[in-house]
């Protein structure tokens, strides 16, 4: 059984990632913690009780709420025309009745972290913000932690804020650099890979006709949900009826690690300059930069991958 823990600002894609965690048999989720990004801190929190309680999930999955700006300057702000104005399209899920943890995001993952020590994989699918305050916090967390899996950055593809800035790495740098620098066994699930996997309308029809029952609620949601996501890539990316498949590829790297290929370099991120800011910099010379090595994914089974996600919701 997989410990998993995740740090989330709860949009579209981001709900995909969590629910296919929660109806996963070998995974348990141990915490979901929010930040800024997608939507707010406090709407991400209120968007993962709502998918908690959607999917089912026969034991309790505590929810924190964690930053609301990054470590330097101003957040401007989600971009709704994106996520939608509740940051899951604008679907209205049934309410829960639990309530997000009085304790700060960052302070549940360090506890989390000294109570179940070398047994958690944290994947964050949001910017650094909360990880590297946890780190303030606790400093033995790269020895505390299993692993850590992130979705951000780019290796080799363009980026999606800016020529070289993958959005989750540039709304935060400084966060993300401390994180690289931190020492944790680190997964950088990239646009390189990502982007090659794209789900269709194709995919959400053949997920609406097997659609296991106790699932049905789920695949509903997401056939509401999607159309907002497919119009943004559509009207941004001249994606036909098709999508990148972000948050869940890094969740399903996480369960799966085979489903990727990773080489493992050293890397820092930049945190200035005016086209460069928020880049991965990946040192590929034969004497590099001092900086840990981080496993970044280079290529993926993008089939295997989109099986392995659809038919989790399936009978």
């Amino acid at each position: 059984m997989k410990q998993i823990l995740i740090d989330a600002d709860t949009g579209i894609d981001d709900s995909i990632a969590i629910l296919f965690a929660l109806k996963r048999p070998d995974v348990r989720v141990m915490g979901v913690t929010t930040g800024f990004g997608n939507t707010t801190a406090r709407q991400a929190a209120e968007n993962s009780l709502r998918l908690i309680r959607l999917a089912g999930v026969p034991y309790e999955v505590p929810v924190a709420v964690g930053a609301t700006e990054p470590l330097a300057g101003n957040w401007k702000g989600p971009d709704p025309h994106i996520h939608g104005p509740n940051g899951i399209g604008g679907v209205e899920l049934p309410p829960s009745p639990q309530q997000p943890l009085e304790e700060p995001a960052w302070a549940f993952i360090a506890r989390m972290a000294r109570e179940h020590p070398g047994e958690l994989t944290l994947v964050t699918l949001a910017r650094m913000t909360n990880l590297a305050k946890a780190l303030e916090i606790e400093p033995d967390l790269p020895r505390l932690l299993k692993r850590v899996v992130f979705m951000g950055g780019t290796f080799h593809a363009p980026g999606n804020v800016s020529p070289v800035a993958e959005a989750n790495i540039a709304g935060d740098p400084e966060a993300a650099d401390r994180v690289f620098q931190a020492g944790f066994d680190l997964t950088m699930v990239g646009l390189d890979v990502t982007q090659k996997v794209r789900l269709t309308t194709d995919h959400v029809a053949i997920l609406d006709k097997y659609a296991a029952p106790e699932n049905r609620p789920i695949v509903d949601y997401l056939k509401q949900a999607l159309p907002f996501y497919f119009r943004f890539n559509r009207l941004q990316n001249n994606c036909l009826d098709h999508c990148p498949v972000h948050d869940p590829l890094a969740m399903l790297a996480a369960v799966d690690p085979s489903v990727v290929t990773v080489r493992t370099i050293p890397a820092r991120v930049e945190c200035g300059g005016s086209f460069c800011r928020g880049m991965v910099v990946a040192d590929l010379r034969e004497h590099p930069i001092e900086a840990p090595g981080v496993s970044i994914c280079v290529d993926v089974d993008s089939r295997r991958a989109l099986e392995e996600l659809l038919t989790t919701f399936m009978a």
